[in-house]
């Protein structure tokens, strides 16, 4: 019996003794709502911090209305106007202390000729350039209050721009049609040719923006944006011969340099924000 109660003496013993040590162990448990140290917190718990720089990316959508110039109407056989339709783009940019702006654009936006046709059923034909546009922006931020500070806030630019040409030929059209001259006169033989080419130089643009940029988070911003652009040289031309009974009797052309509005939003995703901690006695940092 001895040896039993010595075996139950000893499990007994050791089970308290692991009683005890889980009873003496220091366990540490997160508080509640606690966060690591970082830039955020930092932010939160000293106010409003300096943004020495950062670096985006972004992709706009926009609407373009771009004007183009007809020399000779045809005594109002024909005619053009200035269409408006969709591109979008890709950009790359970086801020300094929040008050300059360099920015890389490169835009899929074409270039527009429009020739219209009068008659009992008008006809409408849109030509377009190759669509390629690279612009260089440069931006400064209207400042009412905090310097350097991130915020939303309105932007006014100007930027220059190079438009690539493939000197390609784009569409070659006739058309024919009749005219009388009078019931006993008979009638008059019409024939128009139309041509469109894209220069085979490489043209530009200049602009002028003005933008409003809403901190949507850490790092996302958001940009709605409207732009002026004036071309310079022709990027597509339309020539336009007209015959009467075999005899050519005017000529036109229609031009297009990209002169035109650019209307539309742009999502940019910051992807290097650097800190100016000088102010509260730290060394400059970046996430």
């Amino acid at each position: 019996m001895k040896p039993i109660f010595t075996f139950l003496f000893l499990c007994l013993f050791l089970h308290v003794r692991a009683q005890d040590a889980d009873y003496y162990r220091k366990i540490y448990t997160k508080p509640i709502g606690s966060k690591p140290y970082n830039t955020e917190s930092l932010l939160k718990q000293f106010g409003d911090v300096k943004v020495r720089d950062r670096w985006y990316v972004g992709v706009d959508g926009f609407v373009r209305n771009d004007k183009n110039t007809i020399s000779a109407d045809f005594d109002g056989l024909i005619g053009t106007q200035s269409p408006t339709v969709s591109a979008w783009g890709v950009s790359a940019g970086w801020i300094f202390k929040e008050q300059w702006n360099i920015e890389l654009a490169y835009d899929r936006s074409a270039i527009h000729n429009v020739l219209l046709i009068y008659g009992d059923n008008p006809l409408s034909y849109q030509m377009e350039n190759d669509k390629n546009n690279l612009v260089l922006r440069g931006k400064m931020r209207l400042l009412f209050r905090k310097p350097s500070i991130r915020k939303s806030a309105f932007w006014i630019g100007a930027g220059a721009g190079l438009i690539p040409n493939s000197g390609r030929a784009r569409d070659f059209m006739e058309f024919s049609g009749y005219r009388e001259r009078g019931r006993r006169s008979g009638v008059d033989t019409l024939y128009m040719s139309s041509d469109t080419h894209i220069s085979k130089s490489m043209t530009g643009l200049v602009e002028a923006s003005a933008e409003y940029v809403i901190k949507v988070a850490k790092s996302i911003d958001l940009s709605l944006f409207a732009r002026k652009q004036w071309g310079m040289g022709k990027s597509i031309t339309t020539d336009l011969v007209y015959k009467v009974n075999g005899v050519e009797t005017q000529r036109a052309q229609i031009e297009g340099d990209g002169t035109g509005w650019n209307f539309g939003i742009s999502l940019r995703y910051v992807f290097h924000i650097g800190y100016d901690f000088s102010p509260l006695g730290h060394n400059s940092g970046k996430i």
